[in-house]
């Protein structure tokens, strides 16, 4: 019996201990930011908390009083309950439900008042992760996994953040305050009674402790499968793939791939949960006996006439109210770390520094920028990778000057692009504006100086204007310049054609207007003209476009970028070979480097995939004759 208590002690309550000490600074951290979201929420509810503690041993005092004063006015027998027979019978009754209902009223008010803290934390929370996200000036965070993991569950359980610690704490203390005056209550049947149902009681708290703690654990590790299901879900029921899983009958291969992961997911909790719930069951079951045994003492005291039938009623209901409180401690015990589980994900996301490191005594970009670019022996490996992406990349950028970048896929080009609009830093060498080290200027000002359009550009669901404007924000009103930069990327007529013009709503997520692929890339491209940009960044931009609309902007895209240092990167030769100086890259590395003839008379990589690229659209162009 010794060798199994002293097992229980270090494998049970060892561990109890040692998780509620580590989550302290947690507990207190939730506090905080539950009382800095609403101070008067927060008293509120940690009051009406504190006021439904005591109806239950009140509501049984009552019923205690009506029964005894009911049984002494029928005459059946006398009852030595000098409080009972103080007041008329009515006045007891009054009293007890008078009880009920403002216990019905506690719980109705405290269940508004987490209502309203569960929504103002929700926007609490998620702005001060869009305000810790806004310092991330980089890309790293985004791409990296457990930051993703981070913000899924900082998504997921905004509205539980700090609330549920908040009202799990208060509820425990609640609990164990109750539990405290039931045990005083019945120390007055027998000294060892209270002692008794405690320690039975014990392992029914630690198990229902050990049972919750350890779901949470294995559903916080599980974050990125339940990410993995939630991609599942979203390609079947979004618009995104939805011509994909139509046309090539894709709803099967997913909705298997969901049910599969799920059912992996499930194993690995049952497997945990099984043993626990049959541990569980068993301690109940002793627990359970114990209480019932102590609830027969009580009837044979009553046989006895030692306690009154209203007696009988108090205590035997104050057994029952232990059993329950005992379980709901339990419970309550196992959902605190279950809810701190999260929270040290938020914490690392609201206290996160910044992924680019500032200058201390920061520059101001230049205006006009006079020398131009370098990229002085860059090297560039991604976090978490130990490959490098570039390797002791050097070339200049002029003003004035379009280079273009070419290669294959995955040969680092828009890398390249990251780390010119300092998304990062490279990991070894510098990237100099005239001449000085990129990350000696003040990011935000260094940010104006570039305009870019990406091959993912982004389709906002907002107006024709916003999507244009959005290049640069006080452009926004300014309808002549969100006009200019629509002429300057040949979308005129479609614009003008548009029911509202500038005006029309775009996307169908909230019911606007859908374009086609080409349209988008030419809101895009405006978007990057409306930008007042000396470096303008072209990494694919006409890939969802004609060949002829291509040529159209191209024919006068050297007095779209006159006086800007232009980068541009296309899989096409035709786009490429308008540019004054073409970089070819390959491992990493620029393995050529000049004009597209002198490139053509160097006769190596860049000459060959160009003739491969001509041939195949002269061949394209004979068949279409």
């Amino acid at each position: 019996m010794i060798t199994l208590l002293r097992r229980f002690i270090l494998h049970s309550l060892f561990p109890l201990r040692e998780t509620l000490t580590k989550s302290k600074r947690m507990l207190l951290s939730a506090i905080q930011l539950t009382w800095r979201c609403s101070p008067l929420l927060t008293f509120g509810i940690l009051l009406f908390l504190i006021l439904q503690t005591f109806l239950p041993l009140l509501n049984l005092f009552f019923f205690r009083l009506v029964l005894n004063r009911a049984i002494s006015d029928a005459g059946n027998h006398t009852i030595s309950d000098p409080l009972a027979l103080r007041f008329p019978l009515i006045i007891w009754i009054a009293c007890m439900v008078i009880t009920v209902v403002i216990g019905q009223l506690f719980q109705l008010t405290a269940q508004t008042l987490q209502t309203m803290m569960a929504d103002r934390l929700t926007v609490y929370v998620t702005e001060h992760i869009i305000h810790a996200a806004n310092h991330w000036q980089g890309l790293s965070r985004f791409e990296d996994p457990a930051f993703a993991d981070d913000l899924n569950r900082a998504r997921n359980n905004a509205h539980r953040l700090g609330l549920d610690i908040m009202i799990n704490g208060a509820s425990i203390l609640m609990s164990a305050f109750t539990i405290i005056s039931i045990l005083l209550l019945l120390i007055s049947l027998h000294v060892l009674l209270p002692l008794i149902l405690l320690i039975s009681s014990l392992p029914s708290i630690v198990y229902w402790w050990k049972y919750i703690s350890s779901n949470a654990r294995i559903l916080y590790n599980q974050t990125p499968d339940a990410r993995r299901l939630e991609y599942y879900r979203n390609i079947m029921i979004t618009i995104d793939a939805a011509k994909d899983v139509r046309l090539y009958g894709l709803g099967l291969f997913f909705s298997r791939s969901y049910n599969t992961l799920f059912a992996s997911i499930m194993t690995h909790l049952n497997a945990t949960r099984d043993p626990l719930t049959r541990t569980l069951a068993l301690v109940n079951i002793l627990s359970s006996t114990i209480m019932g045994l102590a609830f027969t003492y009580i009837v044979w005291l009553t046989i006895q006439g030692r306690l009154s039938l209203g007696s009988l009623i108090l205590f035997g209901g104050a057994i029952t109210l232990l059993q329950s409180q005992i379980r709901r401690l339990g419970v309550l015990g196992a959902q605190l770390p279950e809810s701190l589980h999260f929270l040290p994900g938020v914490f690392r996301l609201l206290e996160a520094l910044p992924d680019l490191p500032v200058a201390a005594f920061p520059y101001f970009a230049p205006r006009p920028i006079q020398h131009g670019i370098i990229f002085d022996h860059v090297s560039f490996t991604y976090p978490g990778q130990s490959k490098p992406i570039l390797q002791d990349i050097s070339f200049n950028l002029k003003p004035g000057e379009c280079v273009a970048l070419v290669g294959h896929n995955g040969a680092g080009k828009t890398t390249i692009v990251k780390l010119l609009l300092r998304l990062y830093d490279p990991t070894a060498g510098r990237i100099l504006l005239d001449g000085i080290d990129l990350r000696d200027y003040d990011l935000n000002d260094l940010r104006r100086v570039f305009g870019a359009v990406f091959q993912d550009f982004v389709r906002y669901d907002l107006s024709v204007a916003e999507n244009i404007g959005l290049g640069q924000i006080n452009a926004l009103q300014n309808t002549s310049k969100l006009w200019e930069a629509v002429h300057k990327v040949d979308a005129t007529s479609f614009v003008a054609e548009l029911p509202q013009g500038l005006d029309t709503m775009l996307g169908r997520t909230f019911g606007g207007l859908d374009l086609s692929g080409g349209q988008w890339q030419k809101l895009a491209l405006a978007r990057a003209f409306v930008r007042d940009s000396q470096v303008l960044v072209l990494d694919e931009p006409t890939a969802a476009l004609d060949m002829q609309t291509e040529y159209e902007i191209y024919t006068h895209f050297r007095e779209l970028t006159r006086d800007r240092i232009t980068l541009l990167i296309s899989h096409r030769f035709s786009t490429v070979r308008m540019a004054d100086r073409i970089l070819f890259l390959q491992d990493g590395r620029i393995q050529e480097e000049g004009s597209h003839a002198e490139l053509m008379i160097l006769n190596a990589n860049y000459a060959r995939f160009y003739n491969i690229q001509a041939a195949h659209y002269l061949e394209k162009s004979k068949k279409g004759r």
